[in-house]
Parts: C-alpha cells; structure tokens; sequence
C-alpha cells in the first residue's frame, strides 16, 4: 500500500477551500501515515492568482502538523510553476522559504494557462500538446530549483472534446524522451499523479508508457501524489498504483527529506518506514 502522498493542495492555493487540518484528516483516515503540502506559487500568473502568501502558509500548515501530530506525518513543501520569463522571481520564490520538497510545474505556455479554452484556439490536438512539451523542456534546462517535475502529460485532460479522439501520443516520443532524459541527467524526478483519475482519464498522469520510458531510461525518482485539492481527491486510486509501477519496473516509489530523495520498498516491507 503506498502511504505517502506528495502532491496536496488546501486554502492556501487559488483552485483549493480546504483547511490544511481537513485534508490531513481525510488521508489519515485512507491509512496514509505521511504527506508533503505543496500549494500552488505561479510567478507571473497573468490574473494575479496563484500568488502565495507563504507567512500565512508557513503557519498555517505548522499548526495542522502540532494537532495531528499523533495521527499523520506533514511537511511543507511547494508547488513552483515554472515559465522562461520570470525566472527572478520563481528562484526567489524557490529560496524564499525553507521547503522540504518542490515540484516543479508548468501551468502556463505561450502567455496562456491550457486548463482555459483560449490556449487551444487555432491548434489541434497535436499541436497544442507539442507546444507544451517544448515549453516544458525548455523550463527544465532554465531551472534547477525544483525536485520532481509535476504531473508530465497532464495536459491531455484539457483537450477540447471535439479534438481528444485526433490526439497521437507517438508523435511526440521523441521530445518527451528528451525531457526524461534532460530530468534524469540532472537529477530530477518525475511523480505519479493521480489526479488523472479524477478528470476522467481513468489512469494517472503521466500514464504508464511514459513511467516506463522513464525507467527504462535510468529514471529513479518517482513521487506519488493524489493532487488532491478537496477531502474526496485525496489518495484517490493509490490501491492502483503499485501495480502500476510494478508493470513499468519500479520496486521502490520516494519520498523527500530536507529534499533530499529517500526510496521505499513497493512491497511494504517496513525497511524505510516513511513515518521514521
């Protein structure tokens, strides 16, 4: 059973209303024992949401890990939205709090955020997708501020519906092996998100040929994360993933010390108990 969850979103991120204390609860009571905060802070975000107030987030998740302190593990990590044209401000943001764990994202590309139809306009699905994989690997050789790269392939949940069945995902192997590559020679990981699940795509993002191209690759590190931003998202689908994982050759999943990476067994064994 896989008891950590490192992708988690509460009140202090623009897309979540959840107090920090009920989305703790909610993973304690599916049995996970540790899970790493990681709010949303999007240099640039052109609406001015996604800004976090990190004092008020600091202390807000210190006072859910003094009262659940018997019952869970919590650290306060961060989840940096990555774009090539305000890197001042997201190294600033990365070094402006002592963070245990980031995740490096990209949530906007070319100006726009392609969770909104306006990204997609005059692109095919093809396309659209193309562009992303460019932006990404583009924010991975500018940055180094960050540990895993978040939710990679995400963005085939934002297709318009009319153009999700036109979608080739094999004419883009060549760039996401360059990505993968690009993370693994610089000692980044990727993460298994699940978050998939909950926007329908009934697997996790990214989906299993790229977790497996990331192994087969050398590729080592691997959160798991439920991106969950309210009680019921919480580790959703985690029963599935360690056969996941097991069919794309992994036997360990890690966690995050002082970002630092730390593995644990798939087969629950208790050698690296992730509450130690």
């Amino acid at each position: 059973m896989i008891q950590t969850d490192y992708h988690l979103h509460c009140r202090f991120s623009t897309d979540s209303e959840t107090p920090p204390e009920e989305q703790a609860l909610s993973e304690a009571r599916k049995g996970i024992r540790e899970i790493c905060f990681t709010d949303h802070d999007d240099p640039g975000y052109s609406t001015g949401e996604f800004q976090l107030d990190y004092q008020s987030y600091f202390k807000g998740i210190a006072d859910a890990r003094e009262a659940l302190k018997d019952r869970i593990r919590i650290h306060t990590g961060l989840e940096l939205g990555l774009r090539p044209d305000f890197p001042a401000e997201i190294r600033a943001a990365a070094r402006a709090c002592p963070w245990e764990f980031i995740i490096g994202s990209t949530h906007v590309v070319d100006g726009y955020d392609p969770y909104y139809p306006e990204y997609w306009i005059g692109k095919t699905a093809n396309e659209g997708m193309r562009r992303y994989y460019e932006y990404t690997l583009e924010n991975i050789r500018t940055y180094d501020c960050f540990d895993v790269y978040g939710h990679l392939d995400y963005l085939v949940r934002y297709i318009p519906a009319d153009r999700r069945a036109d979608y080739d995902p094999s004419a883009d192997r060549d760039i996401v092996d360059e990505i993968l590559r690009t993370l693994i020679a610089r000692g980044k990981g990727i993460e298994c998100n699940t978050g998939g699940y909950r926007c329908g795509l009934g697997r996790p993002n990214p989906g299993i040929e790229i977790l497996t191209r990331y192994r087969e690759l050398g590729g080592t590190i691997l959160t798991i994360g439920s991106d969950g931003h309210r009680p019921e998202h919480t580790a959703l689908h985690f029963s599935d993933v360690p056969a996941i994982l097991r069919a794309a050759g992994f036997k360990e999943y890690t966690i995050f010390r002082d970002r630092k990476p730390v593995w644990i067994s798939l087969d629950g064994d208790g050698a690296n108990n992730p509450a130690e």
